[in-house]
């Protein structure tokens, strides 16, 4: 059993108003809060929203403003500054690039305007839309206002992304990582999430979950945010604990789709089970269950069998409940919202209705807690959250007054090994491509074509996915082939039974190239938008396409942290391999360098009087297990991982000074230079000599062959560390990189010898 987490803090805003007395009031009332949508073409009579209408709650950085106000509530219920370590994990679909999406035209106009060779216009707003853009650079904003400093992780899981979040900080917590976590998940409709969604038939003329009527879910805004610590440290500081975080568990259905999961809930039901097992639960405690609850007639089949499959012939003692028939579908938002909610329940020891629920599908036969709330006893309860792209998330929760007996100390971290790496970039296909980025040759400006994509399997379909996912994929096929891991695993021999994960990094994903879809027919005619516009660009796609080739059902993650993203991949793997979440984690990243993303990066250039990194195609993969995991089943270790860290300053979104912050990475990771040799690896516009206290020896690695690589930079210099440590007997190689944000990741590598020569 690891050390108890306890919830300290909550924060809410909703279409109810700000704060989480407002969010209670409206559960114990049962009514939903959905009204007219507004400000938006409505397709198909679909006009139900649960916009928030408040009117200091406009303008360009709405949802900024709403995150911010959530995480200072939940911060004042925990008690303001604690000591030690705070760690800062966001969860976002969508991040503020309304701001952008809104402004199309006049971004197209700029972008039209630098081709010809005149004069773009851009303005203040304009121009902090595009540095706004890419969604991870909500956690930045965050900090900078929170006035936050430490680990900062943005994730994007689709609507399972505030849960993916909180399951980050609650494994960083229990292994030492951080001493106080602040999650928030937050996210605002806008057009394109609107029109994408309901083109793919998912959104409703109402939200109505369980109900005989149902078609679909209705959109809206929110933001919410929790406060985790270890239930020692706040009672050392005499804090009063909410509620306990029990446990957790990530699964991916097996053989995932963009959107749609299968109906029989067996992969729901597995991450169910792994939640209360983490949690030391059995079905027989939960007396509660937070539902998903979109209102999609697929999606409450899907729960309703899950949690027979769990329960049993108990199920129908469970009592379950749609947060979102009150407070809408609020995307990223709403795993959070409704682990409030649930945290609301146990300590009230009532549950919350689910609303409009007039008439039940005859076809779903367990309580679904109709209309009216009712006090029950409840022991123990789970919160489900479902994402595009085969997500099942789970959080266990216990009563403040309920946790088990803490350890004595962390669980030490195994050793980690590289079996297997993966490389795409503009020097060409494979590891070996990137010999030219060494040295006074190097070549930045040789190319050659691609082949990535002979890894795409026309006849499944991959090939309408994303420039970036299909990078990204075309990097962990090499990956797993480099490492012996044939496609699909098999389910005999000496994988079987082996949990894979993936973990996936991304500063962009294929964002860009779905709003230049969208946005054009937003403004002309958006009924021509079809489902595979919106669909097939989501970030979290790349690891959906290797999970679905690999046929791996273990934990999914994507993190979207900018240049960092990529290097927060591998410390995430690591952390997934000590918590024995999984036995083999498949880390990488990748970035396409579309026309949007390259025009924002010249037109920002151009603007701040700087030279030009223009994004390219990229992608990189590792293969990593624990050691003892790798000599089992024979494959062999072509570095150790040693450590691997991140830190940030609260800086504003468009400054890279991070020196302190890659100072804290570096000695984080043991990067003295004082027991051996090193070599260097730096990614960014950062100096690592200007940390002062860590010195390296350079290895005339140079990055700038590889072009602007984004999230695929820092894992593209891993990648030939580990070529270069795996033939230099006791040398070790330091990776790290910088980031916008003041952000700063690092990672120690040795050789297979674990550089003692």
């Amino acid at each position: 059993m690891s050390f108890p987490v306890v919830i300290t803090g909550m924060g809410a805003v909703t279409v109810f108003g700000d704060g989480c007395t407002a969010l209670f009031e409206a559960l114990r009332k049962g009514e939903s809060g959905l009204h007219e949508l507004r400000g938006i073409a409505v397709a198909r009579g679909k006009n139900r929203s649960a916009q928030i209408e408040d009117p200091r709650r406009t303008g360009p950085w709405r949802l900024s403003d709403m995150a911010v106000d959530a995480a200072r509530e939940a911060l004042a219920q925990a008690g303001g500054p604690a000591p030690g370590v705070t760690g800062l994990y966001v969860g976002t679909t969508g991040g503020d690039n309304r701001a952008l999406e809104d402004r199309w035209d006049d971004f197209l106009a700029a972008r039209r305007a630098l081709a010809a060779g005149a004069d773009p216009q851009v303005d203040d707003e304009l121009a902090e839309a595009m540095v706004r853009f890419p969604i991870g650079v909500l956690a930045d904003v965050l900090a900078h206002r929170l006035g936050v400093e430490g680990p900062r992780y943005a994730v994007t899981n689709a609507c399972a992304s505030g849960t993916t979040a909180t399951a980050m900080a609650l494994l960083a917590l229990r292994q030492g990582t951080v001493d106080r976590a602040v999650v928030v998940g937050a996210d605002h409709l806008k057009a394109t999430s609107y029109w994408g969604a309901e083109r793919a038939g998912f959104v409703g003329h109402d939200l109505r979950p369980f109900h005989a009527d149902r078609d679909g879910s209705v959109l809206g805004d929110g933001a919410g945010a929790l406060i985790l610590e270890r239930a020692a440290d706040v009672a050392a500081r005499g804090g009063t604990p909410l509620a306990g975080l029990a446990g957790w568990a990530i699964t991916c259905d097996d053989n995932p789709h963009a959107i749609i999961p299968p109906e029989d809930g067996a992969s729901n039901a597995e991450a169910i089970r792994l939640a209360l097992a983490d949690a030391g639960l059995s079905p027989e405690d939960i007396d509660y269950f937070n539902a998903h609850g979109t209102g999609t007639p697929l999606i409450d089949r899907l729960e309703t069998a899950s949690a027979k499959l769990v329960f049993g012939d108990r199920a129908g003692q469970v009592a379950i409940s749609s947060t979102k028939s009150i407070v809408g579908h609020l995307a990223a938002a709403s795993p959070v919202i409704e682990a409030i909610a649930t945290v609301y329940c146990l300590t009230e020891q009532w549950v919350h209705p689910t609303a409009k629920l007039d008439r039940i599908d005859p076809a779903l036969t367990l309580d679904y807690v109709p209309l009216r709330g009712r006090p029950q006893r409840i022991r123990a309860a789970v919160s489900n959250s479902l994402g595009g792209g085969g997500t099942n998330a789970v959080l266990a929760f216990r009563p403040r007054d309920s946790a088990p007996a803490a350890q004595d100390a962390f669980e030490p971290v195994p050793d980690v090994v590289v079996t297997g790496t993966g490389a795409v970039s503009r020097l060409g296909d494979g590891p070996d491509a990137l010999e030219a980025a060494y040295g006074p040759n190097a070549a930045p400006e040789r190319t050659r074509p691609f082949s990535v994509l002979d890894h795409i399997d026309a006849a499944a379909g991959y090939q309408y996915l994303s420039r970036s996912a299909q990078l990204g994929f075309g990097a962990a096929a090499q990956a797993m082939a480099d490492a012996g891991l044939p496609v699909p695993l098999p389910a005999e021999g000496p994988l079987a039974g082996r949990r894979v994960a993936v973990v996936m990094g991304t500063a962009v994903g294929g964002l860009s190239a779905m709003a230049e879809t969208l946005c054009p027919h937003l403004s002309a005619d958006p009924t021509r938008i079809t489902p595979s516009m919106s669909l097939d660009h989501g970030p979290q796609l790349a690891a959906t396409l290797v999970c679905r080739a690999a046929g791996a059902t273990g934990p999914m993650v994507t993190l979207i942290s900018g240049p960092a993203a990529g290097l927060q991949a591998v410390e995430v793997g690591r952390a997934l391999l000590a918590a024995g979440a999984c036995d083999i984690v498949i880390a990488g990243g990748g970035d396409a360098g579309d026309a949007p993303t390259r025009d924002a990066a010249r037109l920002l250039a151009r603007r701040q009087g700087r030279a030009v990194e223009e994004p390219t195609d990229s992608a990189a993969c590792v293969v990593l297990e624990r050691a003892d995991g790798a000599r089992e089943r024979g494959a062999p270790a072509r570095a150790v991982v040693t450590g691997c860290a991140s830190w940030s300053e609260p800086q504003p979104p468009d400054r890279t000074e991070a020196a302190g912050a890659l100072t804290r990475a570096l000695t984080a990771v043991g990067a003295d230079g004082a027991d051996r040799p090193h070599l260097s690896y730096h990614v960014g516009k950062g100096n690592l000599s200007d940390t002062g206290e860590v010195k390296l020896l350079a290895s005339g690695f140079q990055p700038e062959a590889l072009g602007g690589a984004l999230a695929a930079g820092p894992l593209l210099a891993l990648v030939a560390a580990v070529a270069r440590v795996a033939i230099e007997p006791g040398a070790a190689a330091i990776v790290s990189t910088v980031a916008p944000g003041g952000s700063a990741a690092a990672l120690r590598l040795a050789g297979p010898d674990g550089g003692r020569g």
